[in-house]
């Protein structure tokens, strides 16, 4: 069983902004996905994310919550479709651009593709350091 733990949390405010300064992004609508691919600092270290759905959009914060545990259970169900890498980690935000609520269904489908396209970015940039070494 996959679980979540704290380490796959991407808590650090530093970490965040440098997300959104250094980071590259793509859509895959309803989500709107910024990775930011960097070499591991430790043998610990794994893809982190972190989720935002806007207030502006949802009002109440029952339909914000609600889309951010969907967001979070389908990127637990397919997080091992990102390679497992030694010497790269990304960090991830997931951000729900949708104006309104879509079934768990289209946004488990929306996560596999996204994780698809990641995991295939990912690979190249592990390759392409592991060609520089």
């Amino acid at each position: 069983m996959l679980q979540l733990s704290k380490a796959d949390k991407l808590c650090s405010r530093t970490k965040i902004d440098q997300l959104f300064n250094k980071g590259q992004a793509f859509v895959v609508y309803p989500l709107r996905i910024v990775y930011h691919i960097h070499a591991k600092t430790s043998e610990t270290e794994c893809h982190q994310f972190f989720i935002n759905v806007p207030k502006k959009r949802f009002k109440k914060a029952v339909k914000r919550v609600w889309l951010r545990r969907r967001i979070r259970e389908a990127y637990r169900l397919n997080k091992a479709l990102l390679p497992a890498s030694q010497t790269v980690a990304a960090d991830i935000a997931f951000l729900y651009i949708g104006s309104e609520k879509k079934e768990f269904a289209v946004i488990e489908q929306r996560m596999k593709e996204a994780l698809a396209k990641l995991a295939e970015i990912i690979e190249s940039h592990d390759k392409c350091n592991a060609a520089q070494s």
